[in-house]
């Protein structure tokens, strides 16, 4: 979610809870918010900031319906709040860590380093929607979330993991379907104050809900907040894979080139004492 980085920042230091129910929006205030959150996204409409580079620690625990649950952790970087643009890493005792980077879009791309010649590899599209981790709910597609800049109606408004929020509507292009048949709309709550994803629903050509990413709790680093926890279930299996952001480090002067296919065989370094516990 997070895109979204499906992992959120709130650059805006305001005070965070709210109360009540988001007023139901006119189609042309609708729009305008979805634009500007497809902006807030884009790589292509972000190019000029400064010092605001991030880099978080996540864990991810898959708790299956049934069986032993699996842990794994890993790493999500980027130039800066909105890039579009990040690398994420999965961290591997047998193969070294598996680096990615993915650019957001109406058709996103994707690359990894291929840690043997040590060159980045573009990856097939097929890549959006396969597990970081085998046996896993999490995907490319729940990080960057691309549907928000396909076609969209704007649903409703309510109230979603306890916060004010509107409720768009996105339907699949043809290319997504070809991937991914059973995937056909997904719906996306907005934080009312904050154009934050809460939640994130995936449902079928019949109108049955697979999937869903709900936000369930927030940590306040310095004056920004940023999403601490978000669960990935699969309706369909009853299994739930959760992503917890155990440290961050704000406002890094990252090399511009770490975020360009040939700058991913170069390791990120950041010092362990930039890092801030979640906890």
């Amino acid at each position: 979610m997070l895109l979204a980085l499906s992992v959120t920042l709130f650059s805006n230091p305001i005070r965070f809870p709210a109360r009540g129910f988001a007023k139901i929006l006119e189609e042309g205030e609708a729009q305008k918010r979805l634009s500007e959150y497809r902006n807030f996204l884009s790589s292509e409409t972000n190019q000029t900031h400064f010092h605001d580079g991030f880099a978080m620690r996540f864990q991810i625990r898959h708790m299956p319906r049934r069986g032993n649950e699996a842990i794994q952790t890993g790493s999500i970087y980027g130039p800066f709040l909105g890039s579009g643009v990040s690398r994420f890493s999965i961290n591997s005792e047998i193969s070294g860590d598996n680096d990615y980077l993915l650019k957001n879009g109406k058709i996103p791309k994707f690359w990894k380093s291929e840690s043997i010649q040590n060159i980045p590899v573009p990856l097939e599209m097929n890549f959006i929607t396969k597990p970081f981790v085998e046996g896993m709910n999490y995907t490319p597609f729940d990080l960057i979330m691309p549907f928000v800049f396909w076609d969209a109606e704007y649903e409703k408004s309510g109230k979603v993991a306890g916060r004010p929020a509107h409720i768009f509507s996105f339907q699949s292009p043809a290319w997504f379907i070809k991937e991914k048949p059973d995937w056909k709309e997904f719906t996306l709550a907005l934080d009312d104050a904050y154009q934050a994803p809460l939640r994130v629903q995936t449902l079928s050509t019949s109108q049955i809900l697979i999937r869903t990413l709900i936000l369930r709790s927030f940590k306040k680093i310095g004056d920004r907040w940023i999403v601490k926890e978000i669960d990935c279930r699969d309706n369909k299996l009853g299994s739930v894979t959760r992503m917890r952001i155990t440290s961050a480090a704000l406002g890094i002067d990252f090399d511009p080139s770490f975020f360009s296919p040939d700058g991913l065989s170069r390791r990120v370094k950041i010092d362990p004492k930039l890092f801030i516990s979640t906890d």
